[in-house]
């Protein structure tokens, strides 16, 4: 099994919350990780140039890199066209991560399920530690 982390689960592990290190850590013994590109760019664009430094080479260490492929925009534009038509604008990045979910049979890990209406697409279902 491989799970795909979103933005949000890999924000509250680097802010060292205890619900992410946990899930994370139990996930790695017997999973693989992975990330889409665009979720580099989303925490990329939250750093410093030190902290990226720092903290990039252990998200690499951490999970695989899953490219944008065709494939992966153009399921992202179907969802985005469908879901528009339907009054419920999804940004880019949800959908070119939910597409990379979905084409690549991963269980996507989000604290932000309504982002990610789909029903097609494997949502894997944690509790997210309420911050105090």
């Amino acid at each position: 099994m491989t799970y795909l982390i979103d933005t949000d689960v890999l924000i509250d592990l680097f802010q060292h919350k205890t619900y992410a290190k946990i899930l994370i850590a139990r996930l790695s013994e017997h999973a693989l990780l992975a990330i889409s590109t665009l979720t580099i760019t989303e925490l990329r664009s939250g750093w410093t140039g030190e902290q990226a430094a720092w903290l990039l080479p252990r998200l690499y260490a951490l999970c695989s890199v899953v490219p944008v492929t065709k494939e992966i925009a153009e399921q992202a534009g179907i969802w985005r066209q469908e879901y528009k038509s339907k009054g419920h604008n999804l940004g880019t990045p949800d959908t070119v991560i939910a597409a990379t979910a979905y084409l690549h049979d991963y269980s996507l890990m989000t604290n932000n399920a309504k982002d990610y209406p789909m029903p097609e697409l494997k949502l894997y279902k944690h509790m997210r530690e309420k911050a105090a």
